[in-house]
C-alpha cells in the first residue's frame, strides 16, 4: 500500500503522507475505514450543506489542526525530555500527546454529532472510549489493544503525578520513559484524523457548491475565547488566523490544504523561546512539525 491507494480509498484530490497508516494497517483496512466515514460524510455534503454547516466544520477543522498541533510539540517535547533527562515529563508528554491527537481525530469525525460546549469539552475518558470506539473500522481486532495503550498511557501519567513512587523512573523506566510507543499511537490517530478530512473533500467535490461562503456563528468563540478562573479570555493571534480562514477559504477542505504558511508560522513559532543561552540547547518545535502530520 502507498499513498496512492490511500488517495483513491479517500476519493479526493488531497493525500498527505501516510507513514503509520501504511505501517500498520493494509489497504483493506484503509479502504473499509475510508467507506465508513464517507458514508457518513454523505448525506451532510449532499443535503444539509449550507453556509452555517460550512462554518462549523471550518470551525472543527481549525481545532483539529491545532490539536494535531499540540500532538506534535507534545510528542516533540516527550523526546526532547527523554533526551536530555527531564524524565519526570516523559509519561505527561506521552499522554497528551495521544490525548491531543485523538482530540484532532474527534473534530473531523463525521460520527460526532457537534453539540457547542458537549463536544469542544469532553472528559478523557469519553475522549479514549469514543476514540477508540472510532477507530474500530480500520480494524475491529484491535480496538481493545489501542484502548488499553491509551489506558496504560492515562495511568502512567496519573502514577507520577498523584501518587510519585519512591523509585521514581526505575520502577517503570522502559515503558513510560519511552516516547517511540506513544508518538506512533498519536501519529496513527491523527493520520486519521486527516483520512477523515480528505473522505469529507471527496463527498463534498462530488455534491456541495464548490463556492460557498461562511458566515458568524457563536460558537466561533470555541477557537478564539478561553475561560481562565471564570474569566473570558481573547487570543487575538486565533482571532486573527480564524478570521482569516472564514472569510478567505470558502469551502472547509482537508487539514493540510487549510493550513497556510502564516498559520504554521504561527502554530509552532509561538512556542520559540528567544532567550539565547550558549550552555544549553534549547528546545525547537519546528523540529518536530512533521513528527505527527506533514501540516
Amino acid at each position: 500500500m502507498n499513498n496512492d491507494d490511500i488517495r483513491k480509498a479517500t476519493g479526493s484530490s488531497y493525500c498527505l503522507g501516510y507513514p503509520q497508516l501504511i505501517q500498520d494497517s493494509d489497504l483493506v483496512q484503509v479502504t473499509r475505514f475510508c467507506d465508513a466515514a464517507r458514508e457518513k460524510f454523505r448525506p451532510i455534503a449532499k443535503t444539509n450543506f449550507t453556509p452555517e454547516t460550512n462554518s462549523r466544520w471550518l470551525l472543527r477543522h481549525y481545532l483539529a489542526i491545532k490539536f494535531a498541533t499540540a500532538a506534535a510539540l507534545m510528542a516533540g517535547s516527550a523526546d526532547y525530555a527523554q533526551r536530555h533527562n527531564l524524565l519526570m515529563g516523559v509519561p505527561y508528554f506521552n499522554y497528551y500527546a495521544v490525548l491531543s491527537a485523538c482530540r484532532a481525530f474527534l473534530f473531523t469525525s463525521p460520527h460526532v454529532e457537534w453539540e457547542g460546549e458537549n463536544t469542544v469539552v469532553m472528559t478523557h475518558e469519553k475522549i479514549l472510549n469514543l476514540t477508540s470506539d472510532l477507530m474500530r473500522p480500520l480494524d475491529p481486532q484491535r480496538r481493545e489493544s489501542w484502548r488499553g495503550q491509551m489506558a496504560g498511557l492515562r495511568s502512567m501519567r496519573e502514577l507520577y503525578s498523584y501518587r510519585f513512587p519512591l523509585s521514581g523512573p526505575r520502577l517503570l523506566r522502559d515503558e513510560a520513559f519511552d516516547p517511540g510507543p506513544a508518538t506512533e499511537l498519536a501519529r496513527l490517530i491523527a493520520e486519521l484524523a486527516s483520512l477523515n478530512s480528505e473522505c469529507f473533500d471527496a463527498m463534498l467535490s462530488k455534491y456541495a457548491p464548490a463556492e460557498i461562503a461562511a458566515v458568524d456563528l457563536p460558537e466561533h468563540e470555541w477557537a478564539e475565547v478561553y475561560k481562565l478562573v471564570g474569566e473570558d479570555v481573547y487570543d487575538p493571534a486565533d482571532g486573527e488566523r480564524f478570521y482569516k480562514l472564514r472569510t478567505r477559504w470558502g469551502r472547509v477542505s482537508s487539514l493540510e490544504s487549510m493550513v497556510s504558511d502564516g498559520l504554521y508560522d504561527d502554530l509552532y513559532g509561538s512556542w520559540h523561546n528567544d532567550v539565547e543561552d550558549p550552555n544549553v540547547k534549547p528546545f525547537a518545535p519546528d523540529d518536530y512539525s512533521r513528527l505527527i502530520l506533514a501540516l
